[in-house]
């Protein structure tokens, strides 16, 4: 049983190997119980003597990290727990989603644990630290700053793209991080979409929520997805925000060919007998699969779908975050709010829909994505702690599953966003074991 002394302020220099650390507890704690003088360690790995200072101590070093210290059950002293945020080094240090690291690290501070970005680079072989970026809390001066760091207690994977991923460095890191005993690695690695399809189809009752789907292969099957469905999608199996997909209709002579990409759209008429060759030339060497299209549910006249974040909490169980409805643009084949969807709430979307029925559907769309979610986690093998999912839902409350992503985006809305910040720090304390206990 790991006991949770106090919350309070690790201070020492950038370079923590050659520094003696601090560790002043927050005013409203008392040092009666410690020694002035403890050997405890730091992160997943680094044994370091700290010194214990009264609550308040004055000091004049400008970063000081929050940390949380525990005392085991033989008597051992921890300070924790470091977090590392894992990207792929760029320009300035490393690349990313900055804005979304920027907050994750304020909401850490605000909850009394220390993240840190890192990149391959900065592992190095049976070393007990790591080089890593903090983010300075001070308008003043450079925005990250470079430091020497403790290896972290818990890793959260955002590399920022399958190609970045599959590079020798990163996954060496990943390989290495997920070895190293104390060090916990969730998300490990992206999503694909066809393999997706395989790990649902292997419950009988989720499989009921997919679309007809079948691998591109060079449109092998296509003949037989034109004859079942009227409306075909082609959607890239590594694909993002809706770039490269691909609307098929049949018209009364011939099809209508819709290819959305970041840059535009481009519309093409095809006869039946041109049709995969266009789409052919469409798709290139990238890998799709092909997917019926659903007649799904419409607000203010045009169809949405629902984007739902889940995470797990801190006591390590799935929950549902929030759910987000993204309404589709005019020209849009899509509802991703790149490719011009908007957002709409959820609880008026339901109830124009639904009207008394709407919270049992709510409910309905919970428990199914929960169990999702855990199905998911369980055919992929490994600890994941968030995904998002895509759902479609049809005016009679038929809920069809198009798509889940271990790296989700962020949300628009802000009560979903400020909420799965403070998720992802929870868990990160549950699996790293600072996590308060009752």
């Amino acid at each position: 049983m790991n006991e949770i002394l106090h919350a309070g302020w690790l201070v020492f220099p950038l370079r923590v190997t050659p520094g003696s650390p601090r560790f002043i507890p927050r005013r409203q704690t008392t040092t009666s119980s410690l020694p002035s003088l403890v050997s405890m360690r730091l992160g997943s790995q680094l044994e370091k003597k700290v010194r214990i200072d009264p609550p308040g101590t004055p000091t004049r070093v400008r970063m000081k990290w929050p940390a949380r210290l525990r005392k085991n059950k033989h008597g051992k002293y921890r300070a924790g727990p470091f977090v590392a945020i894992l990207t792929s080094a760029g320009a300035g240090g490393f690349c990313g989603n900055l804005s979304n690291f920027s907050d994750l690290i304020r909401t850490g501070r605000q909850m009394g644990v220390t993240v840190y970005v890192m990149t391959p680079e900065g592992l190095r072989p049976g070393a007990r630290t790591v080089k890593g970026f903090l983010l300075n809390p001070r308008a003043k001066g450079p925005r990250w700053v470079a430091a020497t760091l403790p290896l972290p207690d818990v890793v959260y994977n955002r590399i920022p793209s399958r190609r970045h991923e599959m590079r020798p460095a990163e996954q060496k890191a990943l390989a290495t991080l997920s070895t190293i005993p104390g060090i916990h690695l969730f998300n490990p690695s992206f999503f694909n979409k066809w393999t997706l399809y395989l790990h649902m189809g292997r419950s009988e009752k989720l499989s009921r929520l997919l679309p007809d789907t079948v691998e591109w292969k060079g449109g092998t099957r296509l003949d037989e997805m034109v004859e079942k469905h009227s409306t075909l999608f082609l959607k890239p199996v590594n694909g993002k925000a809706g770039d490269g997909m691909i609307r098929i209709s049949r018209l009364e002579e011939g099809y209508e060919i819709i290819h959305q990409t970041l840059r535009g759209k481009q519309r093409f008429h095809s006869s039946d007998d041109k049709l995969r060759s266009k789409l052919n030339a469409l798709t290139g060497d990238r890998s799709y699969i092909l997917q019926q299209g659903i007649n799904l549910a419409r607000h203010r006249g045009r169809p949405f779908d629902l984007r739902l974040l889940l995470q797990k909490e801190g006591t390590g169980r799935w929950d549902v975050t929030g759910i987000g409805v993204r309404v589709a643009g005019g020209e849009a084949i899509s509802t991703h709010v790149p490719m011009g969807g908007s957002i709409a709430p959820i609880g008026e979307v339901l109830q124009g829909l639904f009207g008394n029925h709407a919270s049992t559907v709510k409910e309905h769309l919970r428990s199914t994505v929960l169990e999702i979610a855990r199905h998911i986690e369980k055919e992929e093998g490994k600890n994941l702690g968030e995904m998002s999912m895509d759902l479609g839902l049809e005016s009679n409350g038929r809920i069809w599953f198009f798509e889940a992503n271990a790296k989700p985006m962020k949300f628009d809305e802000p009560v979903i966003r400020q909420k799965s910040l403070r998720r992802l720090i929870e868990y990160c304390l549950y699996l790293s074991g600072y996590a308060r206990r009752s």
